[in-house]
């Protein structure tokens, strides 16, 4: 029998948030409503693919994608997870796997939906994952292991504010034999087929330079994409929701759609430019409340605004040198250099800091941030949130409303 999604009710009310999102707010943008049959699609045709032969991994290891995809595998990103899972996979994780309450919600989670899922009959039973992202994850690893999933956890290296030269080098030269070793998790061989592997980041490439011109083209155009649009049309990046060619004509659909607007002036000055950092939130009260107040999430920091991979060098050492030099390894300083030029780019009026319930990590990470731009006299807000789906807080939703209209 062939397992499909069975959604909790929770998860429900966000499918149809995502449908009225498609087929109301959306109603004037053909590449958005492509983009969110995707999005809906994206966890029952991976499990149909995986029924009939096609190998399917679970990967929550953004730089591993293009590899993923030049053999011939589809990954399911961890970050889909949270939009099919609720409560029950929460109390999963709590009660059968005993995880401590404050343990981080994207942990328990992507635990407790794995269970269930494996209970229910899921095609897909391999999980890629890092050991470097949290000790909870690490936790979560081991228990699945027991479980029956085969898992494979890589040792993402960090590049450190001014590692240069030889010492930098060793990193890459490390890397690059990661790189083989997951490979060969995945294939059986550690031989990688590099010209399969130099035409995806030919993709990601063109891919990254389509969303750069999306982003630049919604400067004019505020309000066309709306909150939720842009934060899946930005997930996407990183997956193509296991369909590359269709990801890829939502692009460049969308900068058609775009470059063929008439600048509407009064919305620019009605819009309220904002920059979301860190992971996106699943209860989408919030992006409704964001833009029914007025505010454009404009700025992002994340991958669109990384170098590109290089392609005229050996494509292992291309993507190993892709992450270490990205904005998304390695100390926030990093990361916080892309907020400074994304406020200067969008003339961002604010930040919205997210996190999810119980990342001890992520809350340093957003008080860091919160400091240092407090003192450029950029405001921010804090939030936390669940990694899977539910309705926010209406004392959440007042907070965000209050701190956008202080903005206008």
């Amino acid at each position: 029998m062939l397992m499909s999604t069975v959604l909790t009710s929770e998860a429900q009310e966000q499918l149809n948030h995502i449908r009225y999102s498609r087929d109301t707010v959306h109603a004037h943008s053909p590449a958005i409503q492509k983009l969110f049959n995707l999005v809906i699609d994206y966890v029952d045709d991976a499990e149909k693919a995986g029924k009939s032969g096609t190998k399917v991994i679970w990967a929550g290891v953004p730089w591993a994608m293009p590899l993923i995809y030049s053999t011939g595998a589809i990954p399911v990103a961890f970050s889909e997870m949270g939009r099919i899972s609720g409560q029950e996979a929460i109390t999963v994780s709590e009660d059968y796997y005993q995880m401590p309450a404050e343990t981080c919600s994207m942990v328990k989670a992507t635990a407790g939906e794995w269970h269930l899922r494996k209970q229910a009959g899921t095609s897909i039973t391999r999980i890629f994952g890092s050991s470097s992202g949290c000790e909870p994850y690490n936790l979560a690893w081991e228990v699945m292991k027991k479980e029956g999933f085969d898992v494979y956890t890589s040792d993402i290296v960090y590049r450190a504010p001014g590692v240069e030269g030889e010492r930098y080098e060793e990193l890459v030269r490390y890397f690059i034999d990661e790189i083989h070793d997951f490979n060969e998790w995945l294939t059986g061989s550690r031989e990688i087929d590099k010209d399969s592997l130099h035409r995806e980041i030919v993709r990601k490439n063109h891919l990254m330079r389509r969303m750069r011109e999306i982003m630049d083209l919604r400067l004019k155009h505020p309000f066309h994409v709306k909150s939720l649009g842009i934060m899946y049309l930005m997930n996407g990046l990183t997956h193509y929701f296991g369909k590359p060619e269709e990801y890829t004509e939502v692009l460049d659909a969308l900068v058609e759609e775009l470059s063929g607007l008439e600048t509407d002036e009064a919305d620019r000055r009605r819009a309220i430019p904002l920059i979301w950092t860190g992971g996106n939130g699943q209860e989408f009260g919030i992006y409704e409340t964001i833009d029914n107040a007025g505010g454009s999430l404009l700025g992002f920091v994340s991958s669109p605004y990384a170098k590109d991979f290089g392609e005229d060098i050996d494509p292992v050492e291309s993507v190993a040198r892709f992450q270490l030099e990205s904005q998304m390894a390695g100390a926030s300083i990093y990361r916080r250099h892309v907020i400074e030029q994304q406020v200067d780019r969008i003339q961002a009026r604010g930040l919205i800091l997210y996190g999810y319930l119980g990342c001890s990590f992520g809350s340093v990470t957003r008080e860091m941030y919160r400091d240092y731009f407090h003192n450029k006299g950029i405001p921010s807000i804090n939030l936390e949130g669940t990694f899977q789906v539910g309705a926010p807080s209406g004392q959440l939703l007042t907070r965000i409303k209050a701190f956008i209209e202080m903005l206008s």
